[in-house]
């Protein structure tokens, strides 16, 4: 476990899990499906994949196939605003962009699958419910992936806020205790993946909590924070980087007053003081939620890192091997 390196342990980290207006989950939910036709049929849906159950409730991610030639990889979208949940028409995530993002568009022409992921939701579940049910996901994922022409060891996970808090757990799951089968451990010996490797092969964090400890008990606003404090350090992405975690870019903006800046400053920092691989971004006068030139950026920067690290040999161009800034053409600020 790495120390913590914050010059302000607060970090108001734990003030970032509201729902905000600027995540995909509560974005998506503001627009007819029907517009979603509109830019011609990039991919069909398959729904309502149960991956559990939790108090006889189902859970579920969808899966939405490429049009395009599928390239094997798998990219999930954490759904997630403040650990709120929130269902919505699968096809609204096909829309050529989402508040300027368009990540999801991007990857599905590019034949990747995309994974919407949705666990149990605020109110009624906390943060350690939400990482167990994500933890779950991933293992079903993981095992159904053969069936469907999918590479079980080339998944990765995004997702702003909250979102992007659960994705950094999976992130961080190498050398934890977990079952065998939610490892990413290749068949013959990959070597460059640890034996007890995290899950997923890359993760994308927008302006992400990543320390919890300190910040649980009841909280009218964010109920999902009013957990055990003994629980706080098994959700707290920060203090679980070791040698086997997956590479993860992290994105931030300078005004954000909900979950401060110094959050993914300090992640980017324990990632390097591990000798992973880490980018961390800066993104002069945002807030939490980006628009315009912000997100069209933030999502050429994603695109390029889940290019890196979750595409075969050959498969992305003349960008292949290259960091995210400098496929986007900007200085690396790794």
């Amino acid at each position: 476990m790495m120390n913590r390196r914050f010059t302000n342990p607060a970090l108001v980290v734990l003030l970032g899990l509201i729902v905000t207006m600027e995540t995909f989950a509560t974005a998506v939910v503001e627009h007819d499906a029907r517009r979603s036709a509109q830019s011609g049929p990039i991919g069909t849906v398959e729904p309502d994949v149960i991956y559990g159950r939790v108090d006889a409730l189902a859970m579920t991610y969808d899966i939405i196939k490429p049009t395009a030639e599928p390239n094997g990889a798998t990219v999930i979208f954490m759904v997630s605003g403040g650990w709120v949940s929130r269902w919505f028409d699968p096809r609204m995530a096909m829309m050529p962009k989402i508040r300027d993002i368009s990540l999801v568009h991007d990857l599905l022409v590019d034949g990747y699958h995309i994974v919407l992921l949705r666990h149990g939701s605020s109110p009624r579940y906390k943060v350690p419910d939400a990482a167990d049910h994500v933890e779950q996901a991933i293992q079903h994922l993981r095992s159904s992936a053969p069936e469907r022409g999918l590479d079980p060891e080339r998944i990765g996970s995004f997702g702003l806020s909250a979102g992007g808090h659960l994705s950094l757990h999976l992130a961080t799951l190498g050398g934890e205790d977990v079952p065998r089968d939610v490892r990413r451990s290749r068949v013959g010996g990959d070597a460059g993946v640890p034996e007890d490797a995290a899950p997923i092969a890359a993760a994308v964090a927008w302006f992400p909590p990543v320390e919890l400890v300190g910040f649980v008990g009841p909280n009218e606003r964010y109920p999902a924070m009013d957990f055990d404090p003994k629980d706080a350090a098994r959700v707290s992405p920060i203090r679980h980087v070791d040698r086997n975690d997956a590479p993860v870019l992290l994105m931030h903006g300078t005004e954000d007053d909900v979950v401060r800046i110094r959050a993914s400053e300090a992640m980017h920092e324990t990632y390097v003081e591990a000798g992973l691989e880490s980018e961390y971004h800066r993104f002069e006068g945002a807030g939490h939620g980006f628009e315009g030139e912000d997100a069209a950026r933030s999502s050429r920067l994603a695109k390029a890192w889940f290019d890196r690290w979750l595409l075969e040999p050959g498969m992305a161009g003349e960008e292949e091997g290259a960091s995210a800034a400098e496929a986007d053409g900007e200085r690396d600020e790794s």
